[in-house]
C-alpha cells in the first residue's frame, strides 16, 4: 500500500480506504487506486483480510487516520468545563467514530506549544487537519501558528475566524433570535424584548439582534423595543437594565447566558407584571425551561463531516474552502 499511495501522490490511509470500497474516498480516486494496484501486481489476499476483518471486530482497530482537536478557548480545560463547548466535542467524536477516526486533543494556549513544535507533532503523528472550537474570547491565533492553517486543513466550529479565515461550521443565530421570537408571539406575548451583550453579538456578526429585529417587523411599532447590549461589566449596567425594563414594559425577554437569567430574575420580580424568560442557547437543565437548543452536537458533526470531505479527497487544497459556512437550524424546546 505504501508503493500504490507514494505512485498516487496519495496518503497510505487513503488506498487502504479505496482498497476496501469505502464511500470516503471518491470514485475517480477509486478507480485510479485500483488501476495502479491492478499494474504492479497487488491481489488481495483472502486469508489476510478475512483474519484483519476478525481483529476488528474484536475491537482491535478500525480507526483510518487521526485528526486534532484544537481548544482555542483561554481556559485549557474548556473543551470539559464550559457550558456548551463539550457538546460541539460529542458531536465530533461520535461523528469521528463513526467515519473511522481518531482523535487528539490539542490546547492553543498552551505555553509549551509553538507553531513549529505544533507542525511537527502533526507531521510526526500522520496528523493532517482538524478542528479548532472554543475561540470565543482572547487571542486564539499567534503569528507563530500561521504556517499551521497554511499547512493543514482545518475547520472552525462555532465561531466564524478573521485571520485566518477558515471554512466554518456554526449555529444559525439569526434564525435563533428570528425564530424565538415568532415562538413568543404564538404563545400570545405582545412585546417581546432582546438582552445580550454586544461583544457577543459582535462575534456571529450581528446575526443575534438582526435576527430579533427582522422579527419585530411582524409587529407595529409600538410594539418595537430596542435590544439592551450593554455588557454586565458595565459600571451601571444593573441600573440601567432595571431602567430599560420599566420603560418599555416587555412582556417577555429573551436572553443568551446564565448570568443574564440570574439578572434578569432579580429585575422582573420588581415589575407589576409578570415577566417570561426565553434562553436562546440551553446551557443548563431547568424545570419549566424554555428556549432554542442550538444543536452544537450537531454542529459537531457536520464539521467532522466536513473535515473528513477535506482528507478524502485527493484534489483537494488547503484553504480551498475558506470562504464557505455552513449554519445548522435550531429546535425550540418547551419543558
Amino acid at each position: 500500500m505504501s508503493d500504490i499511495a507514494q505512485k498516487a501522490g496519495i496518503s497510505k490511509s487513503a488506498v487502504s480506504l479505496a482498497l476496501n470500497g469505502s464511500p470516503m474516498v471518491s470514485q475517480e480516486t477509486r478507480k485510479k487506486v485500483e488501476e495502479i494496484a491492478k499494474t504492479m501486481g497487488y491481489e488481495r489476499n483472502a486469508l489476510v483480510s478475512s483474519m484483519m476483518s476478525a481483529l476488528k471486530r474484536e475491537g482491535s482497530s478500525k480507526y483510518s487516520e487521526t485528526i486534532a482537536l484544537v481548544n482555542g478557548n483561554v481556559d485549557e480545560f474548556a473543551l470539559k468545563n464550559h457550558p456548551t463547548l463539550p457538546k460541539y466535542c460529542e458531536g465530533i467524536k461520535d461523528e469521528a467514530n463513526r467515519l473511522g477516526y481518531t482523535i487528539n486533543e490539542f490546547w492553543l494556549h498552551d505555553t509549551n506549544l509553538n507553531g513549529e513544535q505544533f507542525s511537527r507533532i502533526l507531521h510526526s503523528r500522520g496528523i493532517r487537519g482538524g478542528i479548532i472550537l472554543g475561540h470565543s474570547f482572547g487571542t486564539v491565533f499567534p503569528k507563530s501558528f500561521e504556517n499551521i492553517w497554511q499547512n493543514f486543513y482545518f475547520i472552525s466550529a462555532g465561531i466564524k475566524t478573521q485571520q485566518p479565515q477558515l471554512e466554518m461550521v456554526s449555529a444559525d443565530h439569526y434564525a435563533i433570535t428570528y425564530q424565538a421570537v415568532l415562538k413568543a408571539l404564538e404563545l400570545g406575548y405582545k412585546r417581546p424584548a432582546l438582552v445580550i451583550e454586544e461583544n457577543i453579538d459582535n462575534l456571529v456578526d450581528g446575526r443575534f439582534v438582526a435576527g430579533f429585529l427582522r422579527a419585530q417587523m411582524r409587529l407595529s411599532i409600538k410594539q418595537h423595543i430596542p435590544p439592551f447590549l450593554k455588557t454586565d461589566t458595565h459600571p451601571n449596567y444593573d441600573k440601567e437594565l432595571e431602567d430599560w425594563i420599566t420603560t418599555h414594559k416587555p412582556d417577555v425577554l429573551l436572553y443568551l447566558l446564565n448570568t443574564t437569567r440570574e439578572t434578569l430574575l432579580a429585575k422582573i420580580q420588581k415589575q407589576d407584571k409578570p415577566i417570561k424568560l426565553i434562553q436562546l442557547e440551553r446551557r443548563s437543565i431547568l424545570q419549566n425551561w424554555i428556549g432554542m437548543e442550538q444543536n452544537n452536537d450537531t454542529v459537531g458533526r457536520i464539521a467532522m463531516r466536513r473535515l473528513a470531505d477535506m482528507l478524502s479527497r485527493t484534489s483537494a487544497v488547503v484553504g480551498e474552502n475558506s470562504n464557505l459556512v455552513t449554519l445548522v437550524p435550531p429546535t425550540w424546546i418547551s419543558e
